[in-house]
C-alpha cells in the first residue's frame, strides 16, 4: 500500500469537472454524494447501482454507464479524478492503470492498491469551516474518536466568526494594502472578546466588538 505519510494535503476545486467512480455499491454511493456536494460531475460505471445511486441517475444528477468496467472506458469522458470502488482487485488495478494513462488522479477505495495517488480524509464540515483529519491509515478507531471529540468541541462561535471574516475579507483587502496590517487586524479579532461573547450567546455585542476592530484597523 502506498505510504501517504508526508503527503501533501489539498482542497480540490472540482466544480463542473468530470469525475469517474467505478462501482455501484455503498462505498460508491458515499463517494458520489461527496462529489456532488463539491459541484463535480460524477460518471458512475457499474452494471448495477444502489437505490440511492439509481435515484441520482434518474434525477439526472449523475451519468451512469450500465456496464462492467473494460479497459479504456475512461478515454471518452477524460475525468480529472477517478475512484475505484469495486470488490474485484484486478478491476481496480485496471482502473488505476487507465487513470494514469490519461493523467488523472486515482484512488482505490479498498486501500489495497499501490497505484492510488491520494487518500480521503475524515471530514468535519460545518460551512464555511472544513476540517480534514487523517492518521495515515494507522488507526481508524483513533480517527473516529478524534473526529467525534473535535466535532463536539467545535462550537457555533467558530462557524459564525468564520462567516463574518469571509464577509469582510475582500473589503478589508481593498482598504488595507499591506498584508502585514491585515494580518494584525485578523489577529486582533481572533484574540479579542468576539469568540467568548459568541460562545455566551451575546452575538450582538460580539458583532459590535468585531466591527469596532475592523473600523479602527481600516482607519489607521
Amino acid at each position: 500500500m502506498f505510504d501517504f505519510i508526508g503527503g501533501y494535503p489539498i482542497l480540490l476545486n472540482l466544480r463542473n469537472k468530470p469525475v469517474a467512480v467505478v462501482g455501484g455499491g455503498r462505498v460508491a454511493a458515499r463517494k458520489v454524494k461527496g462529489l456532488l456536494a463539491s459541484g463535480a460531475r460524477p460518471l458512475v460505471i457499474s452494471p448495477a447501482l444502489t437505490s440511492d445511486l439509481q435515484a441520482m441517475a434518474a434525477a439526472g444528477k449523475i451519468q451512469w454507464i450500465q456496464a462492467r468496467y473494460r479497459r479504456g472506458m475512461l478515454n471518452g469522458s477524460m475525468p480529472v479524478l477517478v475512484i475505484a470502488t469495486t470488490d474485484d482487485a484486478r478491476v481496480n488495478q485496471t482502473v488505476a492503470q487507465d487513470a494514469h494513462r490519461i493523467r488523472a488522479l486515482v484512488n482505490v477505495a479498498d486501500g489495497g492498491c499501490d497505484d492510488s495517488d491520494f487518500s480521503n480524509m475524515a471530514l468535519i464540515h460545518q460551512p464555511p469551516l472544513t476540517i480534514a483529519l487523517t492518521t495515515h491509515g494507522t488507526s481508524p478507531t483513533l480517527l473516529r474518536q478524534l473526529k467525534a471529540r473535535l466535532t463536539e468541541a467545535l462550537g457555533d462561535e467558530y462557524v459564525i466568526l468564520s462567516s463574518w471574516l469571509g464577509e469582510i475579507r475582500q473589503p478589508l483587502k481593498s482598504e488595507i494594502d499591506a498584508p502585514a496590517e491585515r494580518r494584525r487586524v485578523y489577529r486582533q479579532i481572533v484574540e479579542s472578546d468576539v469568540l467568548p461573547l459568541l460562545r455566551s450567546g451575546k452575538s450582538e455585542q460580539a458583532r459590535r466588538v468585531f466591527q469596532r476592530i475592523i473600523f479602527e484597523g481600516s482607519s489607521q
